[in-house]
């Protein structure tokens, strides 16, 4: 079996779909609990920050190969992580 008869087997653009809104959600529950307690103590401000780097970047793969599901996933995640980032360093 070919990797594209593969793909329409296991119906690959859902998943990859489902994959990505995955990661555009995965950090609002911290996104969430940070603007309901004020309470940063404890996080890494470094991590968000590369996990920022990373979503910039694959969000700008996405634009420059013309990906949009790449690009505005990942844009949205860089805008949840640029917010956190954002009251982490406003909290502290």
């Amino acid at each position: 079996m070919k990797r594209e008869e593969l793909a329409k087997r296991i119906h690959w653009p859902i998943i990859i779909w489902t994959a990505r809104l995955v990661n555009v959600t995965a950090m609002m529950p911290q996104l969430l609990q940070i603007i309901k307690t004020h309470n940063v103590a404890g996080l890494s401000l470094g991590m968000f920050v590369i996990y920022l780097v990373v979503q910039i970047a694959f969000s700008l793969e996405g634009y420059f190969t013309k990906n949009r599901m790449l690009m505005v996933c990942l844009g949205l995640s860089a805008f949840i992580s640029a917010s956190i980032i954002t009251l982490v360093c406003y909290y502290r």
